[in-house]
């Protein structure tokens, strides 16, 4: 798989749910692979717990002609959200370093 911009990001995955993640751009689609983290406990019962919560992946992967827009999100003070929705009115929203330039290389690959 070629990869032209990868990033570790924050998926907002609701108002009060923000986990860690990372977004790939390869020439046809759009990848987010994200978990929970911060469960924590002590002893074997904690290690047990975060390798529950922890193994179960979130995210997505979008082919190009699955995305219908593209847009410049907000949440609290932070304007780098990278807003996608795809053709079934799912939306997802990232914290992105740098919501123009992952604008502009989706919307060139996208042609």
């Amino acid at each position: 798989m070629q990869i032209i911009k990868q990033e570790k990001i924050g998926y907002l995955k609701s108002k009060f749910n923000l986990m860690q993640g990372v977004l790939t751009l390869t020439p046809t689609q759009l990848i987010l692979e994200a978990h929970k983290t911060g469960v924590g406990g002590f002893g074997l019962l904690g290690a047990f717990l975060k390798h529950k919560v922890e193994k179960k992946d979130y995210g997505f992967s979008l082919t190009f002609n699955n995305l219908k827009t593209i847009s410049r999100g907000q949440h609290g003070l932070q304007k780098n959200i990278l807003e996608i929705t795809d053709y079934n009115n799912h939306q997802y929203r990232m914290v992105v370093q740098n919501y123009s330039d992952w604008e502009s290389e989706i919307k060139r690959l996208k042609g």
